[in-house]
């Protein structure tokens, strides 16, 4: 005897059953060629079952429509197309490419699926999406998060919900908790960062997530304090506490497009180009140079330098062949 099909799955029959045809699909058709109410135990079973699943999909927004002949007899039901199925969108191919660059910022995260399935569904309607976003554009956008502070924090922003969780400073060695009203969520050369009123201070701050420590939690408490309706999270710089640092970059000639995208060529001998960048934050730059090596080396700050080399070397070993 074959399983038995649960509601979810006879209501969804039942709309594509209803939709499949322009004519009118009467009710002992219905019962009988549409899976999930030949199971009804009896004809009683069957009107009851049935009328439940009209209310419930009608509630939904679904426009089941009762067709009747000219003495008002019932000659069955339909699902008319034009009144149900989506309609196009209709994006530019601008659009399309601002769609695709943005999946890739999701690429290695927790919503890689839906991006992925989101340029796929392009795709399927601009063979060539691919070919106007361009190596440009591609390239810039690197953020690649795992934060797992990310998706609570997105939930509270929709919700309007404060949130509390333990961040860590450059300049303390112990976290401390902070309660924040989150206005906003942007990235930067790579990284995440949350705009928020911080209740206990009193003051607009900025925090990377890369420095929250263990769990966001999503209080039940409505945001104390909401953004102006002209607030452009976009607008705003870095955290307070985020050290900036300025490096010569030794770079090849035609190479390290990151680099140079922050920097200004201060000389060249034809083979290296002397680079000074400016604006990076410290992390930022240390992940931009491992990432440019060879073709940018950074020459100062040393302990600059130091830190991009320790970073090297524990990547080199992180990948080392194990011998056995």
């Amino acid at each position: 005897m074959p399983d038995r099909i649960d509601r979810t799955e006879r209501l969804l029959n039942l709309v594509i059953g209803l939709m499949a045809t322009h004519a009118a699909v009467p009710r002992a058709q219905i019962q009988r060629e549409i899976p999930g109410y030949s199971d009804a135990a009896s004809a009683g079973a069957f009107e009851r079952m049935f009328e439940r699943d009209k209310d419930e999909l009608r509630s939904m927004g679904i426009p089941i429509e009762t067709v009747v002949d000219s003495s008002g007899e019932v000659q069955g039901y339909r699902i008319p197309r034009e009144s149900y199925v989506l309609e196009g969108i209709d994006l530019t191919l601008a659009e399309r490419a601002a769609i695709t660059v943005a999946a890739q910022v999701w690429s290695t995260a927790a919503l890689a699926p839906v991006a992925g399935t989101a340029v796929r569904k392009l795709e399927a309607v601009d063979a060539g999406i691919n070919d106007w976003a361009p190596a440009e554009l591609a390239g810039s956008v690197e953020v690649t998060s795992t934060d797992a502070a990310l998706l609570p924090l997105m939930a509270a922003i929709r919700a309007d919900k404060t949130v509390t969780f333990d961040y860590r400073t450059p300049s303390e060695d112990d976290p401390r908790e902070r309660e924040v009203s989150p206005w906003g969520l942007r990235a930067s050369q790579g990284r995440w960062f949350l705009v928020g009123f911080d209740e206990q201070r009193s003051a607009l701050r900025t925090f990377r997530l890369s420095r929250i420590v263990g769990p966001v939690t999503v209080t039940a408490r409505g945001r104390a304090h909401a953004p102006e309706s002209d607030f452009d999270v976009a607008s705003l710089d870095r955290p307070d506490d985020e050290a900036v640092v300025s490096a010569t970059v030794r770079a090849l000639p035609g190479r390290a497009a990151s680099m140079r995208r922050h920097g200004e060529l201060e000389s060249t001998d034809g083979s290296h180009d002397i680079l000074r960048v400016d604006g990076y934050a410290r992390e930022a730059l240390i992940s931009r140079a491992c990432a440019s090596a060879p073709d940018a080396i950074v020459l100062e700050p040393v302990d600059v330098v130091a830190e991009i080399v320790a970073s090297l070397v524990a990547i080199r070993d992180a990948h080392a062949p194990v011998r056995t």
